[in-house]
């Protein structure tokens, strides 16, 4: 909450403290399905893989600072080269920021912006820098797969731009599933209610497929 403070006071930040505290958890999380390289640590809840990051703690109770990363990939040298705004005879921010790496591709990207939606799923750290030096060569790029950093399921692609996320179940026995992965972006609690809760619930329809869970 002070962090959201200090960037409203030191930048030309118009868009109110409330979604900038969403942007500061979002830039911190670090669980499966979230971001590969976290520009923030996250020193208190902030969400779990259980809700998708829902259940965090109200900004005014967790905690951050940058991470030790950030600056290795926003380089303090490069700050002299970037073009700094001026509102309101105030210095404020960069028009924009050049980190080394591209961090749309490393964190993935998801939303709406203006009657555009935009869907970029995260990539690997290391192959998108290995495609970096190949075109520092003045060779092509490699095609990369998605990647989730500790996400222990496989993806596979089914033709371009579509893939197929698996997790991962294995048979105890003959009456007993053990499930220790789920896709990417299926959070527990979600999958719980729409997939569980009917298998064991049944309908009128279709009779209960489970005993419990």
């Amino acid at each position: 909450a002070q962090l959201a403070g200090s960037i409203g006071e030191m930048s030309a930040y118009h868009h109110g403290e409330a979604s900038l505290m969403g942007t500061i958890i979002n830039l911190a999380r670090d669980f499966v399905g979230s971001n590969n390289v976290n520009l923030l640590q996250p020193i208190g809840q902030f969400g779990t893989r259980l809700a998708g990051g829902k259940d965090h703690a109200s900004p005014r109770y967790i905690f951050t600072q940058m991470s030790p990363l950030t600056r290795l990939i926003f380089n303090s040298n490069d700050d002299p080269l970037l073009k700094y705004l001026n509102e309101d005879n105030q210095k404020i921010e960069p028009e924009w920021y050049v980190p080394i790496l591209p961090m749309v591709l490393v964190n993935g990207a998801d939303g709406i912006g203006t009657g555009w939606m935009t869907k970029i799923p995260n990539y690997d750290p290391r192959e998108i820098v290995k495609n970096l030096k190949r075109m520092i060569r003045g060779e092509e790029p490699q095609p990369m797969k998605p990647f989730f950093k500790n996400f222990k399921g496989t993806i596979e692609e089914l033709e371009s731009h579509k893939y197929v996320v698996n997790g991962e179940l294995s048979e105890l026995s003959e009456t007993k599933i053990e499930i220790t992965e789920l896709p990417v972006k299926t959070w527990t609690q979600s999958y719980k209610e729409s997939v569980m809760e009917p298998l064991l619930n049944g309908s009128e329809k279709v009779p209960a497929q489970i005993n419990e869970y």
